[in-house]
């Protein structure tokens, strides 16, 4: 049995403390599904800063070592705290209708976090400043806020992104899984890395998603689902001509993932627009 590394206790323990405490939202609601599109949401944003931050400007390093390649395991790290952490007490906050006081609080919670993860190795700044942290958390998490009470009010931008976001976040964690067991890679050249692969991928992932969300939420039948299928096909084929991909998919396997994954995105348009719910006026 692999031994867990002094590196990674610390994301261990902060994943168990905000799970509970997600976890504990959840029991206590009835909206589950309104929870839980607000929580990928959030994770969506958290996504979409990243991208700037750590994949194009290298803001900071992140050294749980749970994995042996040291990109992929910043990326790992970087996943759990910025995309997990954070969201899960954006979403505690916002649905136990938190104050500006717990904001603040839950801000130096995760400055103070940040200091002690420097002092213990297992995170490094770059250029980013614990500051930023300290000053840019109280506005995500009141973004939090708006973000819900407008979703709840069907505010008809704020629910399309939602569902955008929804399917982003859910490609980009399949395209991390496929890209770790070699299946999907994208990149430029013969060798593709995978700094390559973090900067090109959420762009795959924005388009398609994009294309996806529109589809879906004006037709979530048979007949939309298929365009997003055949989509998804010409977009590979796209960036395999040329060569920004490489794909060791066989074209069934493919298929088959494509198939399961529109269905599960029609779910999600679903949750947010109803069963029945068409176009919107």
């Amino acid at each position: 049995m692999r031994r867990i590394k002094r590196n990674s206790f610390p994301f261990l323990i902060l994943l168990l403390i905000h799970t509970f405490f997600l976890g504990l939202t959840f029991y206590r609601n009835k909206n589950r599904k309104g929870i839980f599109v607000l929580l990928v949401s959030n994770m969506g944003f958290a996504y979409l800063f990243e991208y700037f931050v750590l994949n194009l400007f290298k803001a900071y390093v992140y050294k749980p070592k749970a994995l042996k390649n040291r990109f992929l395991d910043n990326i790992f790290g970087a996943v759990f705290s910025q995309a997990v952490f954070i969201p899960f007490t954006a979403v505690f906050l916002t649905i136990s209708k938190s104050g500006w006081s717990a904001k603040i609080l839950g801000s130096i919670y995760f400055s103070l976090i940040e200091l002690l993860f420097l002092r213990l190795r297992v995170f490094k700044h770059v250029w980013w400043k614990t500051v930023y942290t300290l000053l840019l958390l109280p506005l995500y998490f009141k973004w939090s806020d708006s973000w819900y009470h407008n979703f709840v009010k069907k505010n008809s931008i704020v629910r399309f992104v939602s569902f955008f976001l929804m399917v982003m976040v859910t490609e980009t964690n399949l395209f991390l899984l496929l890209a770790a067991f070699r299946k999907f890679r994208f990149g430029m050249g013969r060798y593709h890395t995978w700094r390559e692969h973090f900067i090109l991928s959420p762009l795959y992932s924005i388009t398609f998603s994009f294309f996806t969300a529109y589809s879906l939420k004006k037709d979530n039948d048979l007949g939309a689902k298929l365009r997003v299928i055949l989509f998804a096909t010409c977009l590979n084929h796209l960036f395999e001509r040329i060569k920004l991909l490489k794909n060791n998919f066989q074209f069934i396997e493919s298929l088959l993932v494509r198939i399961v994954m529109v269905y599960v995105y029609g779910k999600y348009r679903a949750w947010i627009y109803g069963e029945r719910e068409g176009n919107e006026k």
